[in-house]
């Protein structure tokens, strides 16, 4: 499909504060935006070839060009996809309160915020996400794209809308057309989980946004039931495409800033206190038992996962998965100004599948 000549820029009214492009795009929570420009992001969503760029006071957007079934209101849709009606500044306030180094935080690693992406997409790359990297898992999936996605032609070249479960459930032999598309073991996750949703589900699609109206635990152990899903994946799914904002996502990554940065400090007489002080007694008891299961556990476990999922859901409430993505971010960009001859880090996942978690709690932080 060819695009018309580009339409003029239109703006989304939100400053850098809440949205930066940048380190948004590329923290490894999407893989098929590329740099078309200066401070400029293209990819195809919703039917639409999307022009993102970032300005000194705001963001912009336009389509490059569409398909004839493409989504008509794509303003909504970007401000669904980054989440706009949350206050990225008002949650990093509520976090200080906890933790002051969210202050910090705020400063360098502004406008860092998790999105809501499309359901499909969000599961099937992060199942190409277990053991690989950034660059590996943006190629793979460019090239899943390209064989079963629909191109929309524009003046910044040639892209590819990411495919439905149908059209790629159409294909005979997913295993082996995945495995020449360079998928090697994944392929038979792909072909398992595509199979499954679509000979289960008459629309599996919509099941899989029907869990955005499932509790936490219930659309992650769907999720589990799939080829290829691990804890880890699912976690990354529920906070990244079902709405469960106090999802977790464990790599050994994180499970080793939990260890660093708050085992000690919960379980410190002085820190400690400050520390738990927003929490009730009780949850205070039940962080401080978390803490002493982690310093006694050397490696992640199962029973080490859930224990770390939920240190961090009582330390920063029903945004807690929010929070962690920031930390990643902040503590990845640490280590890179540390070492900068080391090739990015890889985010790992903890293989061991948790227990269903029966103490999920609610403090909500205050959001615009």
């Amino acid at each position: 499909m060819t695009g018309s000549a580009a339409p003029p820029w239109v703006d989304l009214d939100v400053p850098p504060a809440e949205l930066r492009l940048d380190p948004t795009l590329t923290c490894g929570q999407a893989f098929r935006w590329k740099a078309t420009g200066e401070h400029e992001w293209t990819c195809a969503l919703w039917g639409h070839a999307i022009d993102l760029k970032q300005t000194p006071s705001s963001v912009q957007y336009r389509s490059l060009g569409r398909l004839p079934e493409a989504r008509a209101d794509v303003e909504q849709a970007l401000r669904d996809y980054f989440q706009l009606h949350i206050s990225f500044n008002a949650l990093c306030d509520a976090w200080a309160q906890t933790d002051p180094d969210f202050s910090r935080l705020r400063n360098s690693h502004t406008g860092v915020r998790t999105l809501r992406q499309p359901v499909v997409e969000t599961l099937l790359v992060f199942i190409a996400s277990s053991n690989n990297n950034i660059k590996r898992i943006s190629m793979l999936v460019d090239r899943l794209c390209q064989h079963y996605g629909q191109p929309i032609d524009t003046e910044k070249g040639r892209f590819y809308t990411f495919p439905a479960l149908s059209r790629i459930h159409e294909d005979p032999d997913i295993e082996s057309t995945l495995v020449g598309l360079g998928f090697g073991y994944r392929a038979k996750y792909y072909a398992k989980s595509v199979r499954l949703l679509c000979t289960e589900h008459t629309d599996p699609e919509a099941f899989l946004l029907g869990l955005r109206q499932e509790p936490l635990d219930v659309a992650r152990a769907e999720l589990l039931k799939l080829s290829g899903v691990g804890p880890k994946v699912a976690d990354c799914v529920c906070l990244m495409a079902l709405d469960k904002t106090d999802a977790v996502p464990v790599d050994t990554h994180i499970w080793q800033v939990a260890q660093r940065r708050y085992v000690g400090r919960v379980l410190d007489p002085k820190q400690g206190p400050e520390m738990l002080k927003l929490l009730s007694s009780e949850h205070r008891d039940q962080a401080v038992a978390l803490a002493r299961q982690l310093k006694a556990s050397k490696a992640p476990t199962a029973k080490t996962y859930e224990a770390a999922q939920q240190l961090f859901i009582h330390l920063f409430g029903d945004f807690a998965g929010w929070a962690q993505g920031l930390l990643f971010s902040g503590d990845l960009g640490n280590e890179s100004k540390k070492t900068p001859s080391k090739a990015p880090t890889k985010r790992k996942p903890a293989d061991p599948q948790p227990t269903a978690s029966d103490r999920k709690l609610r403090l909500r932080n205050s959001t615009k």
